[in-house]
């Protein structure tokens, strides 16, 4: 089997995926925020084309993931998550079109101003300690449901674009506009990407344009170890973790990923 990297590259980012799907599967997040900056990093010969669909195989194995072990909590709700993901699908063809058509530079450079604009609200939210919701409603006005259909496609753009899980807009999403506490907000938040994030890969795999190509070798070796460190992380961290930890973890990691990527933009 040929992974068209070195051996000891795919065993380091083996290693860095396996750490970040134990947090980022606790937060709602696929984890692309940092699969793509360590890819980018150990990967040094791929492009964003490449990369992308990577990063969207090791964001649905950790979706899914944290949505098994949220719903065993009773903390999925499948009515909204179902809504959201039949708009962000819109999104997420948008998303594809934008990554596989424009070079790589820009795309980075969108996604690092992503990063920090998503991490600078949630640091926000916690340097005025914003109270956090304690329950959720069980009726949603038409408003709440259409911001929710129009937020949700941008979720599905970013997917398709970044290869990542889409947690940075629908977990703020869930909370912000449909008043959800926040572990039931990752919980749906996780089951949306879960949905999301194949359905892109696919959209690649059907749309395969100029340098756009998936390393299914890398993939089928990799996604298992995302597969068990998100399920172990996920169940450690609904047992262990307050929520104030949880967006901590977040925070960090978002400002770190955005760092990494603002690095290579400069210096390539």
């Amino acid at each position: 089997m040929s992974f068209d990297v070195g051996l000891d590259s795919l065993l380091i980012v083996a290693v860095l995926v396996a750490i970040v799907a134990f947090f980022y599967s606790n937060l709602g997040l696929g984890g692309g925020q940092l699969y793509v900056p360590i890819m980018i990093l150990f990967f040094a010969s791929f492009k964003m084309k490449e990369i992308v669909p990577l990063s969207l195989a090791f964001a649905f194995v950790t979706m899914i993931s944290s949505t098994y072990t949220h719903n065993k909590k009773h903390l999925v709700h499948f009515k909204i998550g179902l809504q959201l993901a039949a708009a962000g699908l819109i999104g997420v063809v948008g998303g594809v079109l934008f990554t596989s058509s424009l070079p790589d530079q820009v795309v980075k450079a969108a996604f690092a101003a992503m990063l920090v604009i998503a991490a600078t609200k949630m640091l926000y939210d916690l340097y005025t300690a914003r109270k956090d919701y304690t329950s959720c409603p069980t009726e949603f006005s038409l408003r709440c449901r259409l911001t929710g259909a129009g937020v949700s496609i941008l979720t599905g753009f970013l997917i398709g674009s970044f290869g990542i899980g889409g947690g940075v807009v629908s977990v703020p999403l869930i909370i912000y506009v449909f008043k959800f506490e926040p572990r039931m907000a990752i919980g749906t938040s996780a089951f949306l990407g879960a949905i999301l994030t194949p359905a892109a890969l696919f959209a690649y795999w059907i749309n395969l344009g100029p340098g756009v190509q998936i390393h299914w070798s890398i993939a089928l070796v990799l996604a298992p170890v995302v597969l068990v460190f998100a399920i172990l992380g996920s169940t450690w961290g609904l047992q262990r973790l307050k929520t104030k930890a949880v967006k901590t973890i977040f925070v960090c990691g978002v400002f770190l990923a955005a760092a990494e990527m603002i690095y290579s933009v400069l210096v390539t």
